[in-house]
């Protein structure tokens, strides 16, 4: 059934959905900026509280960003820079040292597993992709993006 309608109704409507699709966005890409700003500011500490239960759903670009914060800021993440050396303790060659300064060298058999990655099936738990997994109304925690980073690198602190 056709219904007449005026050039200048169907005009205003078309204005005033686009006006409303534009103030969404706005909305949203205030919300993102301010996310931004939360993630730029969090210290580690924070980052620890917040890792297993703070969740976000994230689609598209948006989930690339959110990514990227996620393999920045990942607290399992193994760094190759040993922070705990100090360069100038006068230790290195001399033969009557060298077995204090190997041992601080060597993890337990635990410690070393902990950090051989475990045989992937290929599927992940919820259909292989992260879009599927984190692109939904629950969204990931921290810690589920970060599985997802490309220099997978990290602690499993869950291995025995």
């Amino acid at each position: 059934m056709w219904l007449p309608v005026s050039t200048t109704v169907a005009a205003a409507l078309w204005v005033l959905m686009d006006t409303a699709f534009d103030v969404g966005g706005a909305s949203s890409s205030a919300e993102d900026a301010a996310l931004e700003v939360t993630f730029s500011e969090r210290t580690r500490a924070d980052w620890e509280k917040v890792w297993h239960q703070e969740s976000h759903s994230r689609c598209r670009d948006k989930l690339i960003r959110h990514l990227y914060w996620a393999c920045e800021k990942d607290i399992y993440r193994i760094s190759r820079r040993n922070d705990d050396y100090g360069g100038g303790n006068g230790a290195v060659g001399k033969r009557a040292n060298a077995l204090p300064f190997l041992a601080r060298w060597t993890i337990s058999k635990e410690q070393a597993q902990s950090f051989l990655r475990t045989r992937r099936t290929g599927k992940r738990r919820s259909g292989g992709s992260i879009t599927a997994e984190c692109c939904t109304r629950v969204g990931c925690t921290w810690e589920e993006y970060a599985e997802y980073c490309p220099s997978n690198k990290r602690i499993n602190r869950y291995r025995k």
